[in-house]
């Protein structure tokens, strides 16, 4: 290859325009060249938890809430003690409209030792459960302010 040929592992140049990122290999952005790079390794290690939290963390980033949701299930079937895991799950579930879930599923992670609760207080997937008693219950249970 020449200096001047472009990589195959390097992003193609912006395109002309506003809001324009650098395309990865043809017509993918970087997050759907991971998300379609990691489905892959999945295929072949399908219970490797570094690649579940990574897929899922990449598709709730892209807006695939639902998509999201089922990796994180599978990461805490696999991993039912990670507090994380626990996290992210209750994060989906919030993100899906399923409050008492979620709820539950923030319990559970806090049980599991999930302590970072400046993330906690700032994350918008949480922000449909701010209001409801029962989230403000479960964080002065914790001695969390909400």
């Amino acid at each position: 290859m020449s200096s001047f040929e472009p990589s195959p592992l390097s992003p193609s140049p912006a395109r002309k325009g506003k809001g324009t990122s650098p395309r990865w290999f043809g017509d993918l952005g970087l997050v759907e060249f991971q998300i379609e790079f990691f489905d892959r390794i999945l295929s072949r290690n399908p219970n490797d938890t570094a690649i579940l939290r990574a897929l899922g963390e990449l598709l709730a980033l892209k807006g695939q809430y639902a998509r999201s949701l089922e990796i994180d299930q599978r990461l805490v079937t696999l991993a039912p003690t990670d507090c994380v895991a626990r996290y992210n799950l209750a994060c989906s579930l919030a993100m899906q409209g399923s409050t008492n879930d979620a709820i539950a599923e923030l319990s559970r992670a806090f049980q599991y030792g999930y302590d970072d609760f400046g993330h906690l207080e700032m994350d918008p997937d949480l922000d449909s459960l701010r209001k409801l008693p029962a989230y403000q219950d479960l964080l002065r249970q914790y001695g969390v302010s909400g």
